[in-house]
């Protein structure tokens, strides 16, 4: 009787349903990310670790790479997350740009509430995006400025002929070449470049989307 009844409970469809469920929704999120399943498992075994409780809104790319296990796939997390770091920044300054156009071309003539001068000041800066000219004498400091307050830098080269004239500037400004490979900082044509003079700085504020950086 008590087989009967343990089969009985193995075999309830309810539970059955809530597996292939979770099955389901598992490999769902997992395919947003671009993960297999075997990578979306050891995504959820590291966050019920310590990982969950060190940063536990940190996204699956960057907890992956952080305990890859190899060095080949530490780099194929690498690539993956800047990947998807240029698709969305690329996405959030388009969107900045059409609400600048719109704004413009509804209101003219009126200016855009915009943050005052020094209101970044305290402001937990997630991302900068950086403005320069190719044939700019200091902008590799103005980078490495803001990447010694731990905040990644896209930089964005008016003026570079091809990706090779991108890497050579970042030769002769003496960009971290680390920082490029792990996504740190990324190279740009200026084609993409955000609104704004070469020089432009704008820095992607939590809670508040990208905000010009007001002038020294």
């Amino acid at each position: 009787m008590a087989w009967a009844a343990f089969a009985a409970q193995a075999a309830d469809p309810a539970d059955g349903a809530a597996r292939d469920s979770e099955k389901r929704e598992s490999e769902r999120r997992a395919a947003v990310w671009d993960l297999s399943a075997a990578d979306w498992t050891r995504y959820g075994e590291l966050m019920d670790g310590r990982r969950g409780a060190w940063s536990p809104d940190a996204d699956p790319l960057l907890v992956l790479g952080a305990h890859a296990r190899t060095e080949s796939e530490r780099r194929r997390f690498a690539e993956a997350f800047v990947l998807a770091e240029h698709a969305r920044v690329e996405g959030e300054l388009a969107f900045e740009r059409a609400v600048q156009a719109a704004w413009t071309r509804l209101f003219p003539g009126r200016p855009r509430i915009a943050a005052p001068a020094g209101s970044l000041s305290g402001a937990a800066v997630e991302r900068y995006a950086l403005v320069v000219d190719r044939d700019c004498a200091d902008c590799g400091l103005r980078v490495r400025e803001r990447l010694e307050l731990g905040v990644p830098v896209d930089v964005y080269v008016r003026g570079a002929a091809d990706d090779a004239d991108l890497r050579a500037w970042a030769v002769e400004q003496t960009v971290d070449p680390g920082a490029v490979r792990a996504g740190f900082v990324t190279l740009n044509h200026g084609d993409g470049a955000p609104p704004g003079a070469a020089g432009a700085v704008w820095a992607r504020v939590a809670g508040r989307g990208w905000l010009p950086e007001p002038s020294p």
